[in-house]
């Protein structure tokens, strides 16, 4: 762990996604200007709602699934339903975190494109290279077992940006896990 305690994966949530869609809303609009104003302020209208209300929150985890390891467990956004990423998307300040202690993880796994590693095999992965576009990502992420449900703690945004750190990462991560469970 670093000096603060903590093993950090994935992207924090911020105003990005607000700005982005206004942006490219406003260019929608502005086009439609050339036709008329019904055509401007529909298109605006129609370009905002898809970008917030359906792309981000349908691609939350990919583009912005920050999860870490803390000192007593571990810490994700919360993102189990369609208004709880709804709320991260439009209120990124206001973000609930759900904590998984570990007296709650029963085992763990690592998942790269359907196959199965523990933290013995982890240097046996050949990450493949992930896509810019999160719905053509591919599976590469954290399970945890806890007592009645599991958990997947998204890593292919880190692979995407950061691929030369993030296999060494996960390994602190697992042997953190390793010696807690």
């Amino acid at each position: 762990m670093n000096m603060t305690g903590t093993i950090a994966f994935g992207k924090t949530i911020n105003h990005r996604p607000i700005i982005i869609s206004i942006i490219l809303s406003l260019l929608s609009g502005g086009l439609g200007w050339i036709i008329n104003l019904k055509v401007a302020i529909f298109s605006f209208l129609t370009i905002l709602f898809l970008l917030l209300f359906i792309y981000y929150p349908a691609n939350l985890e990919k583009l912005f699934g920050h999860w870490q390891l803390e000192n007593h467990g571990i810490s994700y956004y919360k993102m189990t339903s369609y208004p709880d990423r709804l709320k991260i998307v439009l209120f990124p300040d206001n973000i609930d975190y759900q904590f998984i202690s570990y007296s709650q993880i029963k085992s763990f796994k690592v998942i790269e494109q359907d196959k199965l590693f523990s933290s013995a095999d982890l240097l046996t992965i050949k990450p493949a290279s992930q896509s810019i576009l999160p719905w053509l990502r591919k599976p590469f992420f954290l399970e945890l077992e806890l007592n009645q449900s599991e958990i997947d703690l998204d890593l292919s945004y880190d692979q995407l940006h950061d691929s030369k750190n993030t296999l060494f990462r996960l390994s602190n991560a697992l042997e953190v896990l390793n010696k807690k469970i």
